[in-house]
C-alpha cells in the first residue's frame, strides 16, 4: 500500500512537471498579446510622467481614457476618448476625424485625425503600445515580482530621429497580463528622457460604462468652431529682409544671406523636430541636385550645441545660421520644419509648412524660367 502511495505521488509530481509551462519571455509575451486580443473595449485612469531630454523639464498629468478597438481605423485601429484633470477639454478620435470638445462654453472643433492627434493632452492618456508589443526589439528579458511579471525590451539606435539607448519595459499583472505601467526611456545626442505611464481602475469589455458615441451625442447641441483659414505670411511676394546671422559653427562669423545670383530655401529647424531631422537628408538632395541654380540655407535657433553635433552626425552639407526668436516672429514660424523659396531677384514666392514634393517642383519651375 505504501509502495502503491508512493508511486502515485511520483506520478503526480511527473505530471505536474510536465502541464507546467515554461515562464519565459517568450511565455509571457504570448500571454499578454492573447489577452490583448481579448480586450475590445478598454477603461482606465493613468498618471502619465515625462521627463524630457532638451533641459529636464518633468510633466506630471493624470486623466482618464476609453478605447474601443476599430479594424478599420488605419491610423491607430481603434478609437478614443481621452480628457487630462488638468485641461477643461475633452477629446476624441473617432472615424479618421478628431475633436476637441469644451464643455465649459459648449463647443468643438474637428480636425483630421492623424497620428499627431494623439499628443493632444486627451490623447496623451492613450498609450500606444497598450494592445500590441513593438517586435522590432533586438533584445528581451524577464523578470518578476511577486504580483508582477517585467518584460523588459531594448531596441536599435535610429538614425532618422537619432535616439539611441531605446528601451520599453512592461510591468504585466500576473493574473490577467494586462500593464500596470508602461516605462520607456532614450537618449538623444547623449540627453536622456523618460516617459512612465502608470494604469489603475481598469475595466475591460463588458465592464467599460461609456462609450465613444456616448461621448459624440453629448456634443450634438454643441456649436461647432469652424477651422480658421491660415492667414497668408506676410513676408510673401516681398523682399526677403536683410539676414545677417551668426554661422551655427563660428558665431564669430556673421554671414549675409545672398539672394542675388541663385534661387534660396530656407530651412527652419530645431534640434528637437523629429520631421526636421528626418528631411535632412531630401533637403540635402535637393541642394546637389540643383547645385548650380539653389543656395540651401538652415536656420536653429534652439541648442546650439547640440544641433553642431547632430549637423555632423547627419553629413549635412548646406550652410546653418543662428537664428532667435525675434526672426521666428519676422517670419511668422510657429511650426517647424518651415521652409521658404526665395527668387533670385530676393522675392519670397513660397512658404512650405513640412518638407513635401512641392518644394522641388516649384524648384524646377523657377530654374525654367
Amino acid at each position: 500500500m505504501k509502495k502503491t502511495f508512493v508511486m502515485f505521488l511520483m506520478a503526480t509530481i511527473i505530471f505536474s512537471c510536465k502541464v507546467r509551462p515554461k515562464i519565459d519571455e517568450n511565455y509571457v509575451i504570448t500571454k499578454f498579446q492573447e489577452n490583448a486580443d481579448k480586450i475590445n473595449l478598454l477603461e482606465y485612469r493613468m498618471q502619465r510622467i515625462d521627463t524630457f531630454a532638451q533641459g529636464g523639464t518633468v510633466w506630471n498629468h493624470t486623466g482618464v481614457a476609453l478605447i474601443e478597438k476599430d479594424k478599420n481605423d488605419k491610423v491607430f485601429g481603434f478609437s478614443f476618448y481621452g480628457k487630462r484633470d488638468d485641461i477643461p477639454k475633452e477629446y476624441i478620435y473617432d472615424a479618421g476625424k478628431g475633436f476637441e470638445i469644451s464643455k465649459t462654453d459648449k463647443t468643438y472643433k474637428i480636425e483630421p485625425g492623424n497620428f499627431g492627434f494623439i499628443g493632444s493632452p486627451g490623447g496623451q492618456m492613450v498609450h500606444q503600445n497598450i494592445f500590441k508589443l513593438n517586435t522590432n526589439y533586438k533584445k528581451v528579458s524577464l523578470s518578476e515580482t511577486e504580483n508582477s511579471y517585467l518584460l523588459a525590451f531594448e531596441f536599435e539606435n535610429d538614425t532618422v530621429y537619432n535616439f539611441t539607448d531605446q528601451m520599453l519595459v512592461y510591468e504585466l499583472n500576473k493574473t490577467d497580463f494586462f500593464p500596470i505601467q508602461i516605462k520607456q526611456t532614450s537618449k538623444q545626442l547623449g540627453n536622456k528622457s523618460v516617459s512612465i505611464a502608470i494604469l489603475s481602475d481598469v475595466k475591460t469589455n463588458k465592464n467599460v460604462t461609456h462609450s465613444i458615441q456616448d461621448f459624440k451625442q453629448d456634443i450634438q447641441n454643441y456649436t461647432i468652431i469652424e477651422p480658421e483659414k491660415r492667414e497668408p505670411n506676410k513676408l510673401l511676394s516681398k523682399k526677403l529682409p536683410l539676414l545677417e546671422l551668426p554661422d551655427l559653427f563660428d558665431e564669430d562669423k556673421i554671414v549675409k544671406v545672398n539672394t542675388s545670383d541663385k534661387l534660396t530655401l530656407i530651412d527652419f529647424w530645431e534640434v528637437w523636430c523629429g520631421p526636421c531631422i528626418a528631411s535632412f537628408p531630401k533637403v540635402e538632395s535637393l541642394k546637389n541636385k540643383f547645385s548650380s541654380e539653389l543656395n540651401v540655407i538652415g536656420i536653429v535657433s534652439e541648442d546650439q550645441e547640440n544641433a553642431i553635433k547632430l549637423v555632423k552626425k547627419k553629413g549635412t552639407t548646406f550652410q546653418n545660421l543662428v537664428g532667435n526668436n525675434e526672426l521666428e516672429k519676422e517670419f511668422a514660424v510657429n511650426s517647424w520644419p518651415r521652409y521658404f523659396l526665395v527668387d533670385k531677384n530676393g522675392i519670397v514666392e513660397k512658404e512650405y509648412f513640412g518638407f513635401s514634393e512641392q518644394i522641388e517642383k516649384d524648384i524646377v519651375e523657377f530654374v525654367s524660367k
